[in-house]
């Protein structure tokens, strides 16, 4: 008896080690496809934090911490050897969103608590980091913002247009958009984080159905909406943006529209998946039209209305009051 658990001890380590390898290096090829694959390489560098967060769902505290800090310092070397060390910030953000979404499914928090605070967590530390070194440095963080999107563009202008006639009137137009676009930049960036860990978080909730973890959520994806008092905070935004109010304020209520429009996209997505369901479509074609539901701007559009007025019409029949009259 104790010579098959001293037998058995090595094989389960050994077991680990390669789990952690594996786990390490799927992290590091998720967030270099980001600066090395174009376009597609951003749907790859999106699932960059579920390797951490699929090793802690698995293995808890505290071997749950070895993957999180076996990448950081192996992903800290190579991108300094790849002369990428402006972007270790970024990638040590997706390991804590990824270590977050971990212990919160371990510990079954909800959809909306491990969601959220996986996306909070890296927003205010990632703000925080931001602002601080360009203010130790002299510099208006909104202006380097600005400036960084202004050469971006041109980049992408010189690369798409090349010497052809409409490249300069292209170029006067992104240049005018430049501004907004950096007062909207911290909807933008939450609204991408919230993606980035409902995507990672299906996949966590698909693994753990599949083999049978009692650490899923156990809330139904497709039933999910979001807190009715978020409809204020849209009423709210949207008043801002009618009346006259400083710009600090009007750029406030863009930026809560922005992240606001996100969670009721996913209440769209939601009971799209609950049709889909319910018509029993395959699962190829439940995949094809949810990328093309995020990835089309009028069917993305659609989706968030959907999920908006899924708040009144209650399209799926979820609540007590429908079933009753039903």
């Amino acid at each position: 008896m104790n010579s098959q658990h001293g037998n058995s001890a090595p094989v389960q380590n050994l077991s680990l080690v390669r789990e952690v390898s594996f786990s390490v290096a799927a992290t590091l090829l998720c967030y270099c496809a980001v600066l090395f694959v174009p376009i597609m390489g951003f749907l790859a560098g999106a699932f960059t934090p579920l390797p951490c967060a699929l090793f802690y769902l698995r293995w808890g505290s505290p071997q749950g911490f070895w993957v999180p800090a076996a990448a950081a310092a192996a992903g800290c070397l190579l991108l300094a050897a790849l002369s990428a060390s402006p972007s270790i910030p970024y990638f040590l953000a997706m390991l804590l969103l990824g270590f977050i979404l971990g212990f919160g499914m371990r510990n079954q928090w909800s959809v909306e608590k491990t969601i959220l605070w996986g996306s909070l967590a890296v927003f205010a530390i990632g703000s925080a980091l931001f602002v601080s070194a360009h203010v130790e440095s002299g510099q208006n963080p909104l202006k380097v913002l600005e400036d960084d999107l202004r050469q971006s563009f041109l980049l992408a202008v010189q690369e798409a247009a090349g010497l052809s006639p409409e490249k300069a009137p292209l170029e006067e137009a992104l240049q005018r958009l430049v501004p907004l676009m950096a007062r909207l930049a911290p909807g933008a960036v939450l609204s991408s984080l919230l993606i980035v860990s409902w995507l990672n978080l299906l996949i966590l909730r698909r693994y753990c159905r599949l083999y049978n973890l009692t650490s899923a959520l156990r809330q139904e994806w497709s039933h999910w909406k979001a807190p009715e008092i978020l409809v204020w905070g849209v009423i709210g935004s949207g008043f801002i943006l009618l009346i006259p109010a400083p710009s600090f304020l009007k750029t406030l209520g863009l930026n809560l529209l922005v992240v606001l429009g996100t969670i009721y996209l996913f209440q769209g997505m939601a009971v799209l998946g609950f049709f889909f369901n319910r018509w029993k479509l395959p699962r190829f074609l439940k995949a094809f039209l949810y990328a093309f539901v995020l990835l089309q701007q009028i069917a993305t559009l659609l989706a968030i209305c959907m999920g908006f007025f899924d708040m009144w019409f209650d399209f799926r029949r979820l609540s007590p009051r429908s079933n009753s009259n039903a």
